[in-house]
Formats: C-alpha cells, sequence, structure tokens
C-alpha cells in the first residue's frame, strides 16, 4: 500500500497533504462534473457550508484502489468522502461473474465496497439498504449509487444514476422495469465518457444532482 501511495503521490502531484477536506472519486466523468455539482449543492445551503469556499483535495482513484487511501487519510485526519460506484454482478452460468443491472445483481465487483463492508458475498439490494451508520467510518463517508426514491430503479455507476436522477431530461418511462432498463441502454452508449460529462457541465446544466452524492 505505501509503495502504490507513494507512486501514486508522485505522479499526481497529490494536495491530499495540505487539503482541509478530500473527496476520491472514480474517474473522468465525475471530475469533470463535480464542480457544477458542488455549485448547484451550494446553492441550497447555509453560506457557511459551502463546499467552494473550503480547500478540498479531490484525486481520481477508482474504484479498484480507493481503500488503499484509507490509512493515509485517518494518518492526516481527513475528512473524507469516497464515491464509487455500485458495480452490481451476477454470474453468468459460466463460473464468471459480469456486470448487470443492480436489480439482477448477487453480488458488487468494487473492490472498495468490499474492503469497506470486509466482505465479497454482500449484495447489491443489502448495500442499497445500508443505514447512514454504517456508510461512515469516523470521519470517512462511503457513497454509492442508491435509488432516487426509495423502491425506485438504482443505477450501477455514475452515468445510469445520473440518468435516473434526470427522467424528464432523458426521457425515461415512469414504469419503474422500463426505467431501470432504459437507463441502462443510455449508460452502455456512453462511449466517450468526457464528452457526456462537458456536455452537461457546460451546455445543459438545467438537471439534478444524483441523490448518493447529494447525501
Amino acid at each position: 500500500d505505501r509503495e502504490f501511495l507513494h507512486k501514486y503521490m508522485t505522479l499526481t502531484r497529490c494536495d491530499l497533504l495540505f487539503a482541509d477536506k478530500a473527496i476520491l472519486i472514480e474517474g473522468t466523468t465525475e471530475r469533470l462534473l463535480l464542480p457544477k455539482m458542488i455549485e448547484k449543492l451550494d446553492s441550497t445551503s447555509p453560506k457557511e457550508q459551502h463546499l467552494s469556499s473550503q480547500y478540498i483535495s479531490v484525486v481520481e482513484v477508482g474504484g479498484a484502489y480507493a481503500h488503499l487511501f484509507f490509512g493515509l487519510l485517518t494518518f492526516l485526519e481527513l475528512r473524507s468522502l469516497i464515491v464509487t460506484d455500485l458495480d452490481a454482478v451476477k454470474d453468468n452460468g459460466q463460473g464468471h461473474l459480469v456486470a448487470c443491472k443492480v436489480s439482477e445483481g448477487t453480488q458488487t465487483s468494487n473492490a472498495c465496497i468490499r474492503k469497506w463492508f470486509e466482505g465479497s458475498d454482500v449484495t447489491p439490494s443489502v448495500l442499497i439498504q445500508k443505514p447512514e451508520a454504517e456508510r461512515i467510518h469516523g470521519s470517512h463517508r462511503i457513497a454509492y449509487q442508491v435509488p432516487e426514491v426509495n423502491d425506485s430503479a438504482c443505477g450501477r455507476s455514475f452515468e445510469d444514476a445520473f440518468i435516473l436522477a434526470n427522467p424528464t431530461l432523458f426521457e425515461l418511462s415512469e414504469i419503474e422495469t422500463e426505467k431501470e432498463e432504459a437507463a441502462w441502454e443510455k449508460a452502455g452508449k456512453v462511449t466517450k465518457k468526457s464528452d457526456f460529462a462537458l456536455e452537461y457541465a457546460i451546455t445543459k446544466t438545467e438537471w439534478a444532482v444524483p441523490r448518493y452524492i447529494a447525501e
């Protein structure tokens, strides 16, 4: 872990050492849209709670590596938010786990979530129902996709969660099973994540922040 962190921080000139708080994210889409999401959330928060006025280090680490930062974040006494993907998977009948819709998932392939809850057999349906207290360890909080409304469709990744959070914008059906299927298909067609993120960061800016990030 120490060797990995040393290489990572050397390559990225990481400013975790100087920040007041940290947000660890999965990838390009979240990185490009995060400033806009913070702006939207700040507009509904008391001025003294605005994230945009605080020194926050945003670190792109991916779901496979976020847990390697836990010890460092604790050592630095950094209040931190880890934003990662639910990454639902199921057996394909041939002994291999494949990506699937959350409603079909039997476990998660996300290493960070497995580490957080100390097990690989936790199912997406159980993860969605985890209480707030279990998503907090000390000064760290983990955030992964949850339904926008309880007992409704849930996204597997940021893209389909974003689509589900904005059903009118993406012309989704009001039927939950159809809504999940449509969001899954639309997210699967996002081949250039940077283009997707920039479109909604710059051009189409009227949208809602997905619940799991807003919380």
